[in-house]
C-alpha cells in the first residue's frame, strides 16, 4: 500500500490541482479561491510525507531528499517572494474612485499603505493570488517529489482533459445560447484557443511517446487529446494563431512520421498515419462544405483581407501599448495591481483612441507591458526570474544531450529523432505561446499560466541528466 501511495497519489494530487487551475476561468469564486489554497497546502504536505521513492531509497531517505532540494532550490525563495508580493496586492487593495473638485477630475483613493504593493479590486488580487499559489505548488512538487512515469502520466492526463473540455467547449458554442460567450472573438475566447493550441501540440509529442513505448491509451490520446484540441484550437483561437498553430501542427506531423518510423513497426506507424489523413480531410470538407458558415471560414475570409486585418491589430496594439506605459511611469516600482489596467487606462487614454480598448479593456495585448503595468520592476523582474530558473534546466541538459549520445544507439540519427518527443513538441509549444504573448494576452488566463509552467518543469526529466561515455 506505501508504494502505490508513493507511486501515484502525489501525482493524483498534481494532476487535480492543475485540473482546477485550467478549469478556473469558469468558475472564478471565493470558494474556489479557498479551494485551491487548501489543494496547495494539502499537495505540499504529501510531497515531504509521501513523496516519490527513487530505487535504493526508503521512504526515510526520499523525505530528507525532498527537503534537501527544497532548501536549496533559488525557485522556492523566488515564489515565496512573487506570492508575498500578491499577497500584499490583495490585503492592502480595495482602492475606490474618488472626485477631487479643485482640480475638476476623478482618481483612485490611495490605499492604506501608499509604498506597498495594492490592487483595486482585492477579489481580483485574492484569485490572482490563489492562482499563483496552485502554480508554485504544482511546479515545486514536479521538481523535486514527482518520478518520470508520474510526469509522463500527468502530462497524458492533461492531454485527454484538455482535448475533453475542447469537445464540451464546441458543442456549447455550437449552442444558439452557449454560455460565457463562447465563439465570440474576445480575449478570454482567444486564451481560451491558446490552452487547446497549446496541448494540441505538447499532446502530439505525448502520443509519439506513447506509441514508440507501446504504451497503453495511445487510442484515447489521439480521440480525445489530439482530436479535441485541434478541433477547440480551430474554433477559438484568433484568426492568425489559429494559421500559425494549424502551420505548426503540419510540419509536426512530418516530424511524428519520421520519428516513429525509427522506433516502431510499419504495422503501428500505418494507423496514426491513415487516422490523421482522414481526421484532416473530414476537417477541411467540413470547414469548406458542409458548414459554409462556420467560425473557423470566417477567420479565414478575415486573413484574406490582411491589409484590414494588420490595420486593425496594430492601431489598437498601439494605444493599448502606450497607455500601459503610460500607467507603469505613474507606479514604476510595484504597478497598479492585477486588473489595473483596466481602471487606470481610461484616465491615459484620450476620448477618440477610447473605441480601440472599450470592447477588451482589460488586456494590454502584450504580456510583457500587462506584467510592467500591474507588477511594476519588482513584480516582473521576480516572475522574470522565476520562468529562467524554470527553463535552464532545459536548455542544460539539451545541451548534454546534443554533444553526447545514447551509447545503445548504434545509428546516428538527427538530433530532433534522438531526444524525447515530448521535449520537441514541448519546447515548441513554449516558444509559440511566448511569441503569442508579444500581440495578445494568453498569460492572462490561469489554463495557458498552468500549462506553460507545468510544461517548463518537466520538460528537463526527458533529457539525459549526465553525459554518457560515448561522445558524438
Amino acid at each position: 500500500m506505501q508504494k502505490v501511495f508513493t507511486k501515484y497519489w502525489l501525482a493524483i494530487q498534481i494532476g487535480l490541482l492543475a485540473v482546477v487551475l485550467c478549469c478556473f476561468f469558469v468558475f472564478e469564486r471565493p470558494p474556489v479561491f479557498m479551494a485551491i489554497l487548501w489543494m496547495s497546502v494539502l499537495a505540499l504536505e504529501t510531497a515531504l510525507v509521501l513523496p516519490s521513492i527513487r530505487r535504493g531509497e526508503t521512504l526515510a531517505d526520499a523525505r530528507c531528499r525532498v527537503v534537501r532540494a527544497v532548501w536549496r532550490d533559488p525557485f522556492f525563495y523566488l515564489g515565496m517572494a512573487v506570492l508575498s508580493l500578491a499577497c500584499v496586492q490583495w490585503l492592502n487593495g480595495g482602492c475606490h474612485l474618488e472626485y477631487l473638485p479643485d482640480a475638476d477630475t476623478w482618481r483612485f483613493s490611495a490605499p492604506a499603505l501608499t509604498w506597498a504593493p495594492s490592487s483595486v479590486e482585492r477579489v481580483s488580487a485574492l484569485a490572482r493570488f490563489s492562482v499563483l499559489t496552485g502554480v508554485f505548488t504544482v511546479c515545486l512538487c514536479l521538481r523535486h517529489a514527482v518520478s518520470l512515469s508520474g510526469k509522463r502520466s500527468l502530462l497524458s492526463a492533461l492531454t485527454i482533459f484538455s482535448g475533453a473540455a475542447a469537445f464540451f467547449a464546441v458543442w456549447f458554442a455550437c449552442r444558439k445560447n452557449g454560455p460565457l460567450g463562447l465563439g465570440q472573438e474576445n480575449a478570454q475566447n482567444f486564451a481560451l484557443g491558446s490552452f487547446f493550441a497549446f496541448w494540441m501540440i505538447l499532446g502530439m509529442g505525448v502520443l509519439a511517446d506513447a506509441l514508440a513505448g507501446r504504451r497503453k491509451g495511445a487510442e484515447l490520446l489521439f480521440g480525445v487529446g489530439v482530436l479535441g484540441n485541434l478541433v477547440g484550437m480551430l474554433m477559438f483561437c484568433s484568426a492568425l494563431w489559429m494559421l500559425i498553430c494549424s502551420g505548426t501542427a503540419v510540419l509536426l506531423f512530418v516530424y511524428w512520421m519520421f520519428y516513429l518510423k525509427t522506433q516502431t513497426t510499419r504495422s503501428i506507424l500505418f494507423k496514426p498515419f491513415l487516422l490523421s489523413v482522414v481526421v484532416v480531410a473530414v476537417v477541411f470538407f467540413a470547414v469548406c462544405y458542409v458548414f459554409p458558415e462556420n467560425p473557423v471560414a470566417g477567420k479565414v475570409k478575415n486573413l484574406f483581407d490582411s491589409q484590414k486585418y494588420w490595420h486593425s491589430l496594430v492601431e489598437t496594439k498601439t494605444v493599448r501599448s502606450a497607455a500601459a506605459l503610460k500607467v507603469w511611469q505613474e507606479h514604476p516600482w510595484v504597478g497598479v495591481g492585477v486588473n489595473g489596467f483596466q481602471h487606470f487606462s481610461a484616465a491615459v487614454v484620450s476620448d477618440q483612441n477610447w473605441r480601440l480598448i472599450r470592447n477588451d479593456p482589460a488586456c494590454v495585448y502584450n504580456d510583457g507591458l500587462q506584467m510592467l503595468c500591474e507588477y511594476g520592476l519588482l513584480g516582473t523582474g521576480l516572475l522574470v526570474f522565476a520562468a529562467v530558473l524554470l527553463v535552464a534546466p532545459i536548455f542544460y541538459r539539451m545541451q548534454i544531450a546534443w554533444k553526447f549520445g545514447d551509447p545503445n544507439d548504434e545509428v546516428e540519427r538527427w538530433f530532433l529523432l534522438r531526444i524525447s518527443p515530448i521535449v520537441v513538441t514541448g519546447a515548441l509549444a513554449l516558444i509559440l505561446c511566448l511569441g503569442q504573448g508579444w500581440f495578445e494576452s494568453p498569460f492572462r488566463s490561469s489554463a495557458v499560466l498552468t500549462s506553460w509552467t507545468v510544461a517548463c518543469t518537466v520538460l528537463s526529466s526527458f533529457l539525459p541528466g549526465k553525459a554518457n561515455p560515448v561522445r558524438r
